[in-house]
């Protein structure tokens, strides 16, 4: 790790994310003539240096969840867990975190002289999230040694130590938003609302507390209802925690990738035949969120399209093979089965592609069009981190008796409602396409139907992360963790590969390659984090 400011310039490639809210606020002038590793205490502006540490964060999620979106089926996983999860895999996310060190240490400084206490909470809040993320995905990580010029190499920390400074951090965090006398800082997610950020704080640890109901179920109840207790926490959509992308084309491309994929040209993604056919067929109703998250290109079958083409059979190179559950899901819902690696036919224009929600594609209107001609939001989508039917599911996964959950003093039915229809209000709101009431109440009582006929609190944590699972499409990390934790949903073993689900991530090759420490050493796929004490063959 080297210790360098954040440099806009090296961030281009990647500004699609956020780069529209940042200029729809009114926020200091990111110049990319600027030369952020000229900066000193006296110099640096600290809105520049916060900005900075926002928009890091926000590239280290957004890495991160499509890392994993394809493992956890929500789109189409092409070849193996090890081609997905290579020794580079994780080389953006573990700089990111660093040049948000680097940065929050120079905001500490900046603040040291000027008394800005609400810049340092913020940064406080993302480099946990951050550190809380590289031990979720890797297990450990630098920490204690990081980014400092005494430790020229950085021994590594055990992730649930870095766990329980980041509980620490939020604390301290908390305080710093609180505090009072300061100049308000210019902000790009909540635009200033620092109570907003207390409530991703306390939500942050919320999941935390979640994530780590294996191994510390002690206390943990006692903390969860505290915080609810306070009512503190993401409980609304206005309090989600989101990154907007935007519709510019070029200098730079702002748009979603979910938009830049499947809408330029063609389709260029395949979607999980599993995740469809869950959304289509699995509850014998259709999900009211299918039409949002699908767009369907063709409503021809794959053996019309043939036809028409001319080649007297289907497109489908799965086509009459036993070892696919699914191959083709029907009604035009045309992806492909998990790590399916059969040679790519000429599809672009007939595979089912991303829908209107999050990534600001086109709304499903059963026509059959084409992603360069549709109507849709031209990429202006968004990346959900955090948001209230998130933290409804986290909750009531919480209020289930342990070991299942962590027997925090709430109704877990109740608050798996509230999920689904925190759920569907999200996807309809932000789509501007209003949701069949009565499709969602059918869908509402399909759910509730199936927990109460669960036989026991693990049945019952089945349905629950099923919907959390399903709320979750954009957000590959959390349905990563999820998995590894509960095991739920029950999801397709690969069909060509017999390769082992990844419990975890290499250290980046950059650290490896760059850190001359001899006790850093490479670790195994199958490496499970602290928090997963779950047998070896749990998941596949």
């Amino acid at each position: 790790m080297k210790n360098k400011f954040f440099s806009i310039n090296g961030m281009l490639p990647v500004l699609a994310m956020l780069f529209a809210i940042t200029y729809s606020c009114e926020t200091t002038d990111l110049d990319v003539n600027d030369d952020p590793n000229a900066l000193t205490v006296s110099s640096a502006d600290p809105n520049f240096v916060l900005n900075g540490i926002q928009l890091t964060f926000a590239v280290q999620h957004t890495g991160l969840s499509g890392l994993t979106s394809d493992m956890v089926r929500h789109v189409n996983q092409f070849g193996t867990y090890a081609s997905n999860a290579g020794t580079g895999a994780m080389n953006g996310a573990w700089s990111n975190t660093y040049s948000i060190t680097t940065n929050l240490d120079l905001l500490k400084e900046i603040s040291a002289i000027r008394n800005l206490p609400n810049h340092v909470g913020i940064g406080q809040v993302l480099e946990a999230f951050a550190y809380v993320n590289l031990v979720d995905m890797i297990g450990t990580a630098v920490y204690s040694e990081a980014v400092n010029g005494d430790f020229p190499m950085p021994n590594l920390d055990d992730g649930e130590s870095i766990y329980d400074a980041m509980f620490d951090q939020l604390d301290e965090a908390i305080v710093n938003l609180n505090a009072t006398g300061s100049i308000q800082p210019e902000d790009i997610f909540y635009d200033g609302d620092l109570s907003k950020w207390v409530d991703l704080a306390n939500t942050l640890k919320i999941k935390m507390y979640v994530s780590t109901k294996l191994t510390n179920m002690s206390g943990a109840a006692a903390a969860v209802n505290a915080i609810v207790g306070t009512g503190n926490f993401i409980s609304t959509e206005a309090g989600d925690f989101q990154g907007q992308y935007g519709v510019s084309q070029t200098n730079p491309d702002t748009r979603h990738p979910y938009f830049t994929t499947d809408y330029i040209n063609a389709a260029n993604q395949y979607q999980s035949n599993q995740f469809m056919y869950m959304l289509k067929d699995e509850k014998g109703f259709e999900d009211p969120r299918l039409p949002y998250y699908i767009y369907r290109q063709t409503l021809l079958s794959p053996l019309e399209v043939g036809a028409n083409l001319g080649i007297g059979t289907t497109l489908l190179p799965c086509s009459g093979n036993a070892a696919y559950d699914y191959c083709y899901v029907g009604d035009g819902y045309w992806g492909r089965d998990h790590a399916d690696d059969e040679g790519i036919p000429n599809d672009g224009a007939y595979r089912a592609a991303y829908g209107i929600y999050p990534g600001g594609g086109a709304f499903d209107q059963g026509l059959g069009g084409t992603t360069t001609t549709s109507t849709n939001l031209g990429g202006a989508g968004i990346h959900p981190m955090l948001t209230a039917s998130f933290t409804h599911f986290m909750l009531a996964e919480a209020a289930l008796p342990a070991p299942a959950g962590l027997g925090v003093a709430a109704n877990p039915r109740t608050l798996l409602e509230a999920g689904v229809r925190l759920s569907m209000e999200k996807v309809a709101n932000f789509s501007g396409i209003a949701m069949d009431s009565d499709n969602v109440n059918d869908y509402v009582s399909i759910v509730m139907n199936n927990y109460d006929a669960a036989a026991s609190d693990q049945e019952r944590l089945e349905v629950i992360m099923k919907e959390y699972y399903l709320a979750l499409y954009g957000n590959g990390l959390e349905a990563y963790n999820n998995y590894r934790r509960t095991g739920y949903p029950d999801l397709q073993g690969v069909v060509i590969s017999g390769t082992t689900f990844p419990r975890s991530f290499y250290l980046p090759s950059s650290e490896l390659n760059s850190n001359d420490n001899p006790d850093l050493v490479q670790k195994s796929l199958t490496d499970q984090v602290f928090w997963d004490t779950n047998p070896a063959n749990f998941i596949d």
